[in-house]
C-alpha cells in the first residue's frame, strides 16, 4: 500500500512602499522573504511562487498583488503567506473582501509574525489596524515634512535653475545653501519675458525655446514644464510647502519660507508674470490675444455681461467697417434682447479717453475707499486669530502625544482625546485657507488700484508706438473688462 504525502502549497507576497525602503535592512524585502521561506520550511510546505511589490499598500492596483491574486485563483494553491497583514495591504475593505474571496476558493491568508487566524471579528480588527497605521504613518510623514519646511529644508529634487551646495556634517552630506545655476536661470528669465512681454502661451514658449536651441539639458521643452517652472514661487526666492495638494485630502497649511533660495526674478517681475498668466488662463484661446481688435477679450455688453467680438465687413463701395458686437445678441434675443453694436473707430477711443481719467491719483484715491480697506483689516485680524487657534490645537496634540509616550495615556484614551481636536483642526485649516485667499485677493486689488495712475500713464505714452496685439496685452494688465451700453455709456472693471 502506497501512501501519498501531500505538501501544502504556498505563495509568498512581500511589499515595501518605496525604493528607499527596498534598500534598507529594516522591514526590507529580504527580511520578509527570509521569514516566509523559514515558515514554509518549518511547516514542510512548498513555496511555489514569490510575488514582490514596491508600491504603497493603500493602492489596490499594485501590479504584482493583482498578478498574485489571479495566480492563486487559477493554480492549486493552499496559502498566501505574508510577514504582517499590513504587507498584504492598507485598505481594510480591500483586505477583508480579498481574504473572503480567497477563502471561498479554499485559499487561506496567513502571516509569519502575526496571528490573524480565528474569528472574523479579530480579522476585522487586524485589517482596521493596518489601515489606521497607514493613516497615522501618513500624518507623521506630513508633519515631519512640514517641520522640515519651516526650518528651511527643501524636500525633493532640486528645482530647475538651482543647485545644492553640500557640506559633510556628522558623517552625512547636508545641503547648507542653494545657488543659482546661471545657464538655467537665463532660460527662466527668457520664459518670463516671452510670457509677460510677448504674451505667449506655454506651448508657444516651449516651441520658441526649442527652435532657438535653448534646450533643457539633452531634452526639449514641453508646455507642462514651462507652466510648472513659471508658477513655482521658488524662482522669486520663496520656498512654499503644501502648494500641490491631492484631491479628497484635508487642506494642509501652506508653509512659506523666504530666503532659502536666491531669487531669479524680482517681486515686481514675478507679480507681472503671474498676472499675465492669469489673464491668459481666463481667455486661453490664442485668437483672443492675436486679434487686431484692441478690446477683444476685454469688451463686454453692458446689458447682459456677455463678450463682444470684433467683426470686419465692407460696403458695396469697398469701404471696410470694423465693429464690436454682443455675442449673445447674435445667438438669440432670449440671451440678449439689445442690438448692442458699436463702431470700433468710435468705441476704442471712447474707452481710452475714459481710462485716461484714472491717471489722476486723486480719482484713484476714491477707488481705494470703495475697495473695502475696513473689510481687509477685519479679515487680517480673523486670520491672525485662527492661526493662533491652530497653534494651540497643535500644542494640545503634542502634549497628548508626550503623555502617550510616557504611559500616562493609552492608545484608546489618546485617540478619544484627539477626535474633537482633529475635527477642530480640519475646520480651522479650511477657514485659514479661505481667509488667506480672500486676503491675498483683497491685497492684490488694493495694490493694483494704487498703482493705476503709473500703469495708465505708461500705457498712454506707449500706445501709439505699439502694434495692436502688444498694446492689447498691455491694456489687459490694467483692464479686466470694458462694458458698453447701446447709448454709448462706458464702464470699466480694473484688475
Amino acid at each position: 500500500m502506497v501512501t501519498a504525502v501531500t505538501h501544502r502549497r504556498f505563495v509568498g507576497y512581500v511589499r515595501v512602499s518605496t525604493e528607499k525602503q527596498a534598500r534598507e535592512g529594516r522591514s526590507s524585502l529580504e527580511t520578509q522573504e527570509a521569514r516566509i521561506r523559514a515558515i514554509v520550511s518549518e511547516q514542510g510546505g512548498l513555496l511555489v511562487q514569490l510575488f514582490c511589490d514596491v508600491e504603497s499598500g493603500r493602492r489596490d492596483d499594485r501590479p504584482e498583488y493583482r498578478h498574485m491574486v489571479r495566480y492563486v485563483l487559477e493554480e492549486d494553491i493552499d496559502v498566501v503567506l505574508v510577514q504582517y497583514l499590513d504587507r498584504f495591504g492598507r485598505n481594510p475593505k480591500e483586505i477583508l473582501s480579498r481574504i473572503w474571496e480567497l477563502e471561498e476558493h479554499d485559499v487561506s491568508v496567513e502571516a509569519t509574525d502575526q496571528d490573524i487566524k480565528g474569528d472574523e471579528m479579530m480579522l476585522m480588527v487586524h485589517a482596521g489596524m493596518a489601515g489606521h497605521e497607514s493613516k497615522r504613518t501618513s500624518e507623521r510623514v506630513t508633519a515631519n515634512m512640514g517641520n522640515s519646511a519651516r526650518k528651511g529644508i527643501h524636500n525633493g529634487p532640486a528645482p530647475y535653475g538651482f543647485r545644492p551646495i553640500r557640506e559633510i556634517k556628522d558623517g552625512r552630506a547636508v545641503v547648507v545653501r542653494w545657488e543659482i545655476e546661471e545657464a538655467a536661470a537665463e532660460i527662466i528669465r527668457e520664459m518670463a519675458r516671452l510670457s509677460a512681454e510677448e504674451n505667449l502661451g506655454f506651448k508657444a514658449i516651449a516651441d520658441n525655446l526649442n527652435e532657438r536651441g535653448m534646450k533643457r539639458g539633452s531634452g526639449h521643452w514641453v508646455a507642462s514644464s514651462i507652466q510648472q517652472i513659471l508658477r513655482n514661487p521658488v524662482i522669486k526666492g520663496l520656498m512654499v510647502y503644501g502648494r500641490n495638494q491631492k484631491k479628497g485630502t484635508p487642506p494642509r497649511e501652506l508653509i512659506e519660507v523666504p530666503g532659502v533660495f536666491p531669487p531669479i526674478l524680482s517681486e515686481e517681475e514675478w507679480d507681472t508674470l503671474q498676472l499675465r498668466m492669469d489673464i491668459r488662463k481666463g481667455a486661453p484661446r490664442g485668437s483672443v490675444h492675436k486679434s487686431n481688435y484692441l478690446l477683444s477679450g476685454i469688451a463686454r455688453c453692458g446689458h447682459c455681461g456677455g463678450p463682444m467680438t470684433g467683426k470686419t465687413g465692407s460696403s458695396y463701395k469697398g469701404r471696410v467697417y470694423r465693429s464690436y458686437q454682443c455675442v449673445r445678441a447674435k445667438k438669440a434675443k432670449e440671451a440678449c434682447a439689445f442690438h448692442n453694436t458699436h463702431n470700433a473707430r468710435r468705441f476704442e477711443p471712447a474707452v481710452l479717453e475714459y481710462l485716461g481719467q484714472f491717471s489722476d491719483p486723486a480719482r484713484v484715491a476714491e477707488l481705494l475707499e470703495q475697495t473695502g480697506e475696513k473689510e481687509l483689516k477685519r479679515k487680517m485680524a480673523e486670520l491672525k486669530k485662527q492661526d493662533t487657534r491652530l497653534k494651540g490645537l497643535d500644542s494640545d496634540f503634542h502634549k497628548n502625544l508626550d503623555y502617550l509616550k510616557r504611559g500616562l495615556l493609552n492608545e484608546e484614551e489618546f485617540s478619544k482625546a484627539n477626535v474633537e481636536r482633529r475635527d477642530d483642526r480640519s475646520n480651522v485649516e479650511m477657514r485659514l485657507a479661505e481667509l488667506r485667499e480672500e486676503v491675498r485677493s483683497a491685497v492684490t486689488v488694493q495694490e493694483s488700484v494704487s498703482s493705476l495712475p503709473e500703469r495708465i500713464s505708461s500705457f498712454v505714452e506707449s500706445f501709439e508706438r505699439l502694434e495692436t496685439p502688444k498694446a492689447k496685452a498691455m491694456l489687459q494688465m490694467i483692464l479686466k473688462a470694458a462694458y458698453v451700453w447701446t447709448d454709448g455709456k462706458v464702464g470699466l472693471e480694473f484688475r
